[in-house]
This record gives structure tokens, C-alpha cells and sequence, in this order.
């Protein structure tokens, strides 16, 4: 994530594949929280690409008809939420979401101002499953920091829900309400959540970096107004180690 790697051309920034660790919500809303493995992967060819640069695990095809914007489609990791990671869940009955998948397309380009590198993304993702809806997001990475082999960056994305996806995940139909003991809610599309964080990398070696970030995601709309939201704000944390080819 040096300056050169928020570009997202093959032949510009680094290729690498490592592990970390990450603390989370037990879901979206929640508040408490869990710590999991995650991987980190960043590795580009002509026009297949995987990478978990962007805030999910995705991968697919990329061309660059125009130039200066890149064109892809992708499939992408989508989580789920485990009931027994969250005591209020837990004693609510809620079922589990199981994770799953998604299909998409997307759009993004580069440019510097100054010195400053910076990546702007825009993200259709589309479930699997046709009852989980899709989303959209925009989202924008600056390159802020690169001395003593010390590289940071900071990001916004916001993330738009269709009502089906919204719905999918906080709302509550009758026969939920009658399992959990929590008023029937209705949940429907728009602007889902805000994100602000910031990540980097630390040069260890020639082959061996440590990879970091901090992120506060904001619920808006009927994603925060849901019955099963304690928490409108949650924070996300993780670190770990990439080999870099």
C-alpha cells in the first residue's frame, strides 16, 4: 500500500499473499465482539486479478478499454452472521445468515494530486442467492504517508442495499418477530453504511511485510434502525504478515 500500489495496474505496486487477524462485531449492530483469521492477497495479471485490497475478498477479470478507467467482473466472499457469537442473538433465537457469495461488476481509475496517489472504486455486487439482493459501493483511497519503508493510506466508502439485502439482514418478518420476542420491522433500501479508515503496510524485508488497518463503520437509514442494532458505530481492527513476490 505504498504510494505506487494504490495504483491498480499489474506492472505498478506490490503482488502478495499473507494472514492476519482481525477483531470485528459479532455482526453489524452488535456490541461485542469477535476476533477471526483473514487473509490478505493482492496479486494482478493481464486480466485476472484477486485482491482483498478493496475491503472484501474478491476476484475476477479486469480490461482497460479506455485507458485511464478499469473495467472487471468479479465474485466476491460475502459474510454471513452466526447466532451464537452474540449473546443478544443468542436469547433472542435468531437463526444464522449463512455466508455466501456474490456477483458483480465494477469501475475504477487513478490519479495523483501532487505527490498524493489516489484510487476511486465503484463496486455492483449481486447475491447468489436472488433473496439476499445486492449493493452498491463507492469508494475512495488516498495515499497519505511513504518514508522508512512506513506506508499508510485512508479510504471512505459508502455502501448502498437494495430491499432485499436490507431486509435480508435487519429486518424482522412476522414469524422472526414471533420467534425472537422483537417487534415486526421493515427495512428498506438505500444508503446502508459509511465507512472511514486508514491502512498500511510496514516494509520487514525485501519479501516480508506487516499489514495493518482501522476502520469505523456507521450504520444509516433502516440499517440503523433495526431492532437488532445495539450499536449504530461499530470499529474494525487488523494486522498480520504478506509475503511479497
Amino acid at each position: 500500500m505504498s504510494p505506487v500500489s494504490f495504483a491498480q495496474d499489474a506492472d505498478k505496486g506490490d503482488a502478495y499473499v499473507g494472514l492476519g487477524a482481525r477483531v470485528r462485531p459479532a455482526y453489524d449492530g452488535a456490541d461485542s465482539r469477535r476476533g477471526d483469521a483473514i487473509p490478505y492477497v493482492r496479486l494482478y495479471g493481464e486480466h485476472l486479478f484477486a485482491r482483498t485490497t478493496q475491503q472484501i475478498l474478491e476476484g475476477g477479470v479486469r480490461s482497460n478499454p479506455l485507458g485511464g478507467v478499469v473495467f472487471g467482473a468479479q465474485v466476491a466472499y460475502e459474510a454471513g452472521r452466526i447466532t451464537d457469537e452474540s449473546a443478544f442473538l443468542t436469547a433472542h433465537n435468531f437463526e444464522d445468515i449463512d455466508a455466501g457469495a456474490s456477483v458483480g461488476v465494477h469501475a475504477e481509475t487513478d490519479w495523483t494530486i501532487g505527490s498524493m496517489p489516489l484510487n476511486a472504486l465503484v463496486r455492483y455486487r449481486r447475491n447468489t442467492d436472488s433473496d439476499r439482493g445486492s449493493e452498491v459501493d463507492l469508494r475512495l483511497t488516498a495515499g497519505v504517508f511513504s518514508r522508512w519503508g512506513v506506508n499508510a493510506g485512508v479510504f471512505g466508502q459508502l455502501t448502498w442495499s437494495d430491499e432485499k439485502a436490507t431486509q435480508d439482514y435487519f429486518g424482522l418478518t412476522p414469524q422472526q418477530s414471533a420467534q425472537t420476542g422483537l417487534p415486526a420491522y421493515s427495512a428498506g433500501a438505500g444508503l446502508r453504511n459509511i465507512m472511514l479508515g486508514i491502512q498500511g503496510s510496514v516494509d520487514v524485508s525485501k519479501h516480508w511485510l506487516v499489514l495493518w488497518g482501522l476502520n469505523a463503520r456507521r450504520l444509516e437509514g433502516d440499517a440503523r434502525n433495526s431492532p437488532i442494532v445495539q450499536e449504530g458505530t461499530n470499529w474494525f481492527a487488523n494486522g498480520g504478515l504478506a509475503y511479497r513476490f
